[in-house]
């Protein structure tokens, strides 16, 4: 893939099966504090640690001097390595031509292990050329940054008996880096020492703090007399073997966007500690979220014949409840979970029952089980801020939170504040007390009637609780009072879940609306360009992106909802017809901009829908993925 298809700053992401992860830019210029050669997710303390910051090369040839990385000082960029590039590929690999030499860098992680791999493969040489290739570390806290500090300790343990390695243990508790040479002789030089005041664009522009220190021990020499490959790793363990290890490359030419999309989905599902099966929600920053993991489960695993991942993702949910609940984040090691999304409870019984239809396993009575202990403890009030009204209604009381997807708080309030009655939850519940009472009738025949009774009660309130026969779609909260009247894609939950009643043609009218308001060539907009709330752009500071984040920001993941509502109302046949233009442009989107090989988080609600929120995002992923088994010719 030629450089220029994309812009220098578009990202690249590297992963192994823990979810550690390597991520940066064309240019090598590092934008975001979370652009690493090694970031590891489970270091065995505290949450994921962001350990080597880049891999320096310096080439000298002929009495000059050649850098191929790239740093941003905030007043210059120095030194500026991709006036060399030639040519990116998303592997990722990059070719530098200078000098007569041809230069190709190529990245990879172990699985199974903390490590990352750069092969270094050199043509050209005439004379010998010395190479310096020079690792800085942070070994800080993913979301922290690092400065120079008299407590990392710069010292370096060197063993050269069969191959040159070099270990570091910079900090107490925090695991040691193991740096070694492979496929070459060569020698280390101690010089330890930080570089100060590396600037990130990138945090600057979302209001963060952005610069931070790094620091490097020294350096390998290595002098190379003919054309010859070498490879460097990384990693929080030492290799086993002198031998470098050898990249399995697949070639990306000629490859479908499916076929793309379903090894961008490979990123997302994990082996943590403990043989847990778990999805990470987003790259950089996101880690384990219930309700990601339950929407991107069926695009994930369920499309791609991965039940047993289904069944393992679930179980592993099932066994991390809080107060009886699905969690918003599970608790991990010592980090605590966090309760927020009385959603996910509901979404692990649609998860469940999708999977359910997909195996005869055994496993799956336990988890209908669970299925019936969350909906007993939703009943019994086990979160206080939810209880049943008389019809069998959810209601969720006024306060400083928000326990929908719908999340962002701005100064201790909502800013989409769906207290009252949501229609995706109460859509999401009235379901799961119809599906699940159809277990019950076999696992729990007392609790089964109960549901039977309170699914009828809502069930024939329903339409006159939601329905907004002027305005043509469901109203997206109701205070008891009044419906709020909004045009939001939370209502396509009640166009697409089994036993929501509602009249065919209140379907079609709010399928229109939702088409003609909410839909845009990279996914739907969450909230209609004509409300007074609307904000048509995702951009600033914290509190200017949560303030835009439900409020009109575009969603690619809430296609798959959108493709489901189509197929049921209009037909298969208009599902192509439709969503084929929007897979072109994620297509696009995809290979060109933001992280290539992945599909972001969100993008501005107004042409020309800039991509924003985290570059590679699962649900985005596994929602497209799931869209494009059914829709792709």
């Amino acid at each position: 893939m030629p450089v220029l298809q994309a812009g220098p700053d578009a990202e690249w992401l590297c992963t192994n099966a823990g979810g550690s992860f390597a991520m940066g830019t064309i240019d090598r210029r590092p934008r975001r504090k979370y652009h690493s050669l090694l970031t590891v997710r489970e270091p065995g303390i505290g949450g994921p640690l962001n350990i080597a910051a880049e891999l320096e090369e310096w080439f000298e040839v002929g009495g000059e001097t050649f850098a191929l990385h790239s740093y941003d000082w905030g007043n210059a960029v120095e030194p500026n390595g991709v006036q060399y590039l030639v040519e990116f590929d998303p592997q990722p690999r990059w070719t530098y031509r200078f000098a007569g030499l041809d230069v190709i860098r190529e990245l990879w992680l172990e699985d199974g292990t903390d490590a990352v791999w750069l092969r270094y493969s050199i043509e050209g040489l005439t004379e010998p050329v010395q190479l310096r290739l020079r690792p800085l570390i942070r070994c800080r806290p993913i979301h922290k940054l690092t400065f120079a500090n008299p407590f990392l300790n710069g010292e370096v343990d060197v063993d050269d008996r069969s191959f040159l390695q070099a270990t570091l243990r910079p900090y107490k508790d925090v695991p040691p880096l193991v740096v070694s040479l492979h496929g070459a002789q060569g020698t280390f030089g101690r010089d330890g020492h930080w570089y100060e005041g590396v600037h990130y664009e990138w945090e600057n522009t979302r209001g963060y703090d952005d610069a931070e220190d790094l620091f490097t021990p020294g350096e390998f020499c290595i002098t190379l007399d003919g054309d010859t490959s070498l490879s460097m790793r990384l990693g929080t363990t030492p290799t086993e073997s002198p031998e470098p290890q050898v990249l399995v490359s697949l070639s990306r030419e000629g490859r479908s966007f499916l076929e793309e999309l379903d090894d961008a989905a490979d990123a997302y599902l994990v082996k943590l500690h403990g043989n847990r099966t778990g999805v990470i929600a987003g790259f950089p920053w996101f880690g384990e979220w219930s309700r990601d993991s339950l929407i991107s489960l069926p695009g994930l695993c369920l499309a791609r014949d991965k039940v047993d991942d289904a069944l393992a993702i679930l179980e592993s949910l099932a066994e991390r409840l809080e107060g009886g609940l699905i969690p918003n984040i599970p608790k991990s090691g010592d980090v605590p979970a966090n309760k927020n999304a009385i959603d996910a409870s509901l979404l692990f019984i649609r998860a469940t029952a999708l999977t359910s239809r997909r195996t005869r396993s055994r496993r799956v009575v336990a988890l209908q089980e669970a299925c019936l202990d969350l909906i007993e403890c939703i009943i019994a009030g086990a979160d206080a801020r939810v209880h049943l009204d008389r019809q069998g209604f959810l209601f969720v009381d006024q306060g400083p939170w928000a326990l929908t997807w719908m999340d962002a708080i701005v100064d201790q309030r909502p800013v989409t504040p769906r207290w009252g009655y949501a229609v995706d939850l109460n859509a999401l519940w009235l379901s799961s007390l119809i599906t699940a009472g159809r277990w019950a009738k076999k696992l729990r025949p007392k609790l089964g009637k109960t549901l039977e009774e309170t699914a009828k009660k809502l069930s024939d309130h329903f339409e006159e609780k939601f329905w907004l026969q002027d305005l043509g779609f469901l109203t997206d909260t109701h205070d008891g009072r009044n419906p709020d009247r909004k045009l939001r894609p939370n209502q396509l939950w009640a166009l697409v879940l089994p036993g929501v009643p509602l009249d065919k043609s209140y379907k079609r009218r709010a399928l229109h609306a939702v088409r003609t308001k909410l839909l845009t060539p990279v996914g739907l907009r969450t909230l209609s360009p004509d409300d007074p709330d609307y904000r048509p752009v995702y951009e600033g500071g914290q509190a200017d992106r949560d303030l835009a984040y439900h409020q009109g920001t575009v969603w690619p993941w809430l296609l798959g909802l959108y493709a489901d509502a189509v197929r049921a109302i209009d037909g298969p046949k208009s599902v192509n017809a439709e969503l084929l233009p929007v897979l072109a442009s994620l297509c696009a989107h995809f290979r060109t901009e933001g992280c290539i090989g992945q599909i972001g988080e969100v993008f501005d609600g107004d042409p020309p829908h800039r991509p924003g929120g985290a570059p590679a995002q699962a649900w985005s992923v596994a929602e497209v993925l799931r869209i494009a088994k059914t829709a792709v010719p």
